[in-house]
């Protein structure tokens, strides 16, 4: 298509194609990106329809000439004169003012004809008619619906992330300049089946940030300061008013016979409106917040705090909602929008004007200072349709009027007041969603693990998010790498619903890595997720095995670990008439009952203890046994009390020691038997005793031993009683002294013996109160205290006092 250059008041070029503009609508608001609605023409040898649709018939993937291309729409000033051939107001000396520029892209091309219809074959070129929409370069934010999740970051890091993708084809330089707010981390912002630009309004919007471009930059501003942000400056307010005005006259004058540039009209519309923010008040048109009630010059206020603990119910943040702040000021700004109608060329949005009254109607100069904050223009160039209309036109030009006129609506708001962007509403969350539980690396290198905070939540990879990873993930089709290393279905820390959760009674659990969980949204809101519920899959099986162990009811909890195996469980079992309740614990078990305790058991009791069994009992054990009671100990039994033991047997009591038996007594010892007691010992019997024995038998006492029998004392041996003792042995009986041997009885003291033998190394003496006699056979010795006499052979030797008397026999010396 050859291109051609035209003298008009407006010029639309696209990718080198240059177009003659007849009329042009363009709308700019600081709550919509730009765009701009124009009629205009070409000149050509050759149809563009024809080109397009060989393009189709090829296949050619860049077939389309126009639409998606970068566009420049330029306007120009259109003379306006009075009668005396002078201009009516008195513009700042500025070239910017004379011509307007459009920059952006092309969203929609409507071929509308050709002026020669008839094809006369005298014309070289024939006009083609068009209609164009030049839209602002975000409007391809616009095409595409994407699901996102950003953890910890702020808004402004947000809105910078989404712009990266498409920093190839802003065509703009982006401007934060402007942002005077410091706004802090969010834990959760999630896009949701929004597209990049709804996303981007809404997260804008309902933080008090708002944006609009010209023809080089995009620039993004924000609201004087909200409660709860700090302010990047050090003064208390930020102010979005731009730092001069433009000042224009305001004729209502419908006529306007000198031609002005001015302001023909303003409308105002108040509506009353219900107080849509957090805090009700009296007055509607002074909502009352929270900051300023307490304040002196609000001391008459009465208002009520709508409380919902709803705020909290996602994050220990209170900046999830709009700030209350926020609300008030849009509504002041709903009761202070202005509607002017206006000729004046070259206004700009987000910038100043100065409202003059003429002088004539008004008896002193007074101003009004308004921003623009909304700006509908409207261009009409009939005449450059006219001149360049050719001759083979099938409309015939006489009887056609021609009209040049510039005209638009400016929305506009007093400089005092704040500028609050509209706010947007989030997109419907679905009502449950699946995701799986991640942590901070894959999920089957922690499978099995638990990765929470000091709050219980777990992290979700969502999986209404997860498909958006693939598309951001991927090349640029220019050829750009633009691979995104971020991971967008990931959740920050959610809550994890239960069935009683509070701080004096609750069920408590943490899902582990890989578990598959349920995702619903609080109040229906995409910013407020939470864990409802959990799901059994093949890659995360439930405990009993299915279908045979259909019966069970199971509460299990697998050891933490990638390769555990181990679980406490916690089994129900409810076929008929095999009931059963198994609870199993991988390791330890404890209990704490802090009162009573009672346990019936209508059958039997096995416990089984493979290590040490310890049982500890502050007052008194009582155990009843109706029958009877066995209890085996393979190695030592033990037992300690503190002070007495009583052990009561109603009938016999036997006690098996397969080895040794050892009875400790710390002090005095007491064993009654009511009849015979008997014991039978197969190896030794030791005892000592460290003090004395005292030892009565009420009739007899004996002693069988088999073997010798040793008495050993470290002092005397007293051996008493009331009869008789005999010592009798088989075979000998030694009696052996260190030092004396005294043998004292108060009557007779008899010794039988087949012979006697005394071997006395020193003195032998026999001291008899009466009389000793020695006698063997017939012979004897008698000694009294008188005399001796020796009888021996029917001789007798009598010796006393009086010498030797021998009878029966002679005295002879050899």
């Amino acid at each position: 298509m050859d291109s051609q250059k035209t003298i008009s008041y407006a010029n639309l070029t696209i990718n080198g194609q240059i177009f003659t503009v007849t009329k042009a609508t363009i709308k700019e608001s600081l709550e919509e990106i730009f765009f701009a609605e124009c009629e205009g023409y070409c000149e050509s040898m050759e149809s563009p329809l024809v080109q397009s649709l060989n393009s189709t018939l090829l296949n050619d993937p860049d077939g389309y000439k126009f639409l998606d291309k970068q566009a420049v729409l330029k306007i120009k000033k259109i003379a306006l004169q009075n009668a005396s051939d002078k201009s009516s107001v008195s513009l700042p000396g500025s070239q910017d003012t004379d011509e307007s520029v459009y920059s952006g892209i092309i969203s929609e091309v409507s071929y509308m004809g050709t002026s020669n219809a008839g094809g006369h074959k005298s014309s070289i070129s024939q006009k083609y008619f068009f209609k164009f929409v030049l839209s602002s370069p975000l409007f391809r934010l616009s095409i595409n619906s994407a699901n996102r999740i950003f953890t910890d970051q702020t808004i402004i890091d947000v809105v910078k992330e989404i712009l990266k993708f498409y920093r190839t084809s802003l065509i703009k330089e982006v401007d934060f300049s402007n942002i005077k707010n410091s706004y802090g981390p969010r834990e959760y912002i999630s896009q949701y089946n929004e597209s990049d630009l709804n996303f981007l309004q809404r997260i804008c919007f309902n933080n008090g940030i708002y944006f609009y471009e010209d023809d080089r930059k995009i620039y993004f501003y924000d609201t004087v300061t909200i409660s709860g942000l700090k302010p990047a400056s050090q003064d208390g307010a930020v102010s979005n008013a731009p730092s001069g005005f433009r000042e224009v006259n305001f004729n209502p004058n419908i006529n306007n016979a000198l031609k002005q540039e001015c302001i023909s009209a303003i409308n105002k519309t108040e509506i009353l409106n219900a107080n849509n923010f957090s805090y009700s008040s009296q007055n509607t048109m002074y909502p009352t917040v929270l900051d300023t009630v307490n304040s002196k010059q609000n001391e008459k206020t009465k208002y009520n705090a709508h409380f919902h603990l709803g705020q909290y119910s996602f994050t220990q943040q209170e900046s999830l909602n709009i700030p209350t702040e926020l609300k008030r000021r849009r509504s002041i700004l709903n009761l202070n929008t202005y509607i002017a109608d206006s000729n004046v060329f070259g206004l700009k949005l987000n910038n100043g004007v100065s409202l003059s009254y003429d002088p004539s109607a008004l008896k002193n100069d007074t101003k009004f200072d308004f921003i623009i904050i909304a700006l509908v223009q409207n261009f009409v160039d009939e005449t450059n349709l006219e001149n360049r209309l050719d001759t083979s036109d099938i409309v015939p030009i006489s009887g056609k009027s021609f009209s040049t006129s510039y005209s638009n609506q400016i929305i506009m708001l007093p400089s005092s007041t704040v500028y609050v962007p509209k706010f947007k509403t989030k997109p419907r969350s679905p009502e449950v969603t699946l995701g799986v539980v991640i942590g901070n690396n894959g999920i089957d290198d922690e499978k099995n693990t638990i990765h929470t905070d000091e709050h219980g939540r777990v992290k979700v990879r969502i999986n209404a998010f997860s498909s958006q990873e693939t598309v951001d993930n991927c090349f640029n089709p220019n050829g750009i790498n633009t691979t995104n290393t971020k991971d967008y279905s990931h959740s920050a820390y959610l809550r994890v619903m239960t069935p009683i959760a509070s701080s004096d009674s609750g069920f408590f659990a943490i899902p582990r890595i890989g578990d598959e969980v349920v995702v619903s949204f609080l109040e229906g809101d995409i910013d407020k997720p939470m864990v409802s519920a959990s799901l059994y899959n093949a890659y995360n099986p439930q405990l009993p095995n299915l279908p045979s162990d259909y019966h069970q009811t199971t509460l299990s909890s697998k050891t933490i670990g990638v390769n555990e195996s181990g679980r406490n469980e916690f089994t129900f079992s409810n076929l008929k008439d095999k009931e059963h309740i198994y609870l199993k614990a991988q390791k330890d078990y404890g209990e704490l009952i802090q009162h009573d305790f009672t346990q019936t058991i209508l059958n039997d009791k096995s416990s089984k203890v493979l290590g040490t069994y310890t049982e500890r009992i502050q007052e008194a054990h009582v155990q009843t046994i109706d029958l009877a009671k066995n209890v085996n100990v393979g190695a030592e039994y033990l037992t300690t009390v503190g002070l007495s033991k009583d052990t009561v047997v109603g009938l016999s009591n036997t006690v098996n020691v397969g080895v040794d038996n050892k009875i400790r007594v710390g002090q005095d010892s007491s064993e009654y038997v009511g009849n015979d007691k008997n014991i039978e010992i197969k190896g030794n019997l030791d005892t000592i005793i460290y003090q004395n024995e005292n030892r009565t038998v009420k009739e007899d006492k004996k002693d069988v031993i088999e073997g010798s029998y040793e008495m050993s004392s470290s002092k005397g041996i007293n051996k008493y009683t009331q009869e008789h003792i005999v010592l009798q042995a088989d075979n000998y009986i030694d009696i052996k002294s260190k030092s004396n041997l005294t043998t004292n009885t108060d009557s007779q003291h008899t010794e039988v013996a087949d012979s006697k033998f005394s071997d006395i190394k020193s003195n032998y003496e026999v001291d008899a109160g009466n009389q000793i006699l020695h006698q063997v056979g017939n012979a004897q010795i008698e000694i009294t205290s008188n005399n001796v006499i020796i009888r021996a052979g029917g001789i007798e030797a009598i010796f006393d006092q009086r010498g030797i008397t021998v009878i029966g026999g002679e005295v002879r010396a050899e």
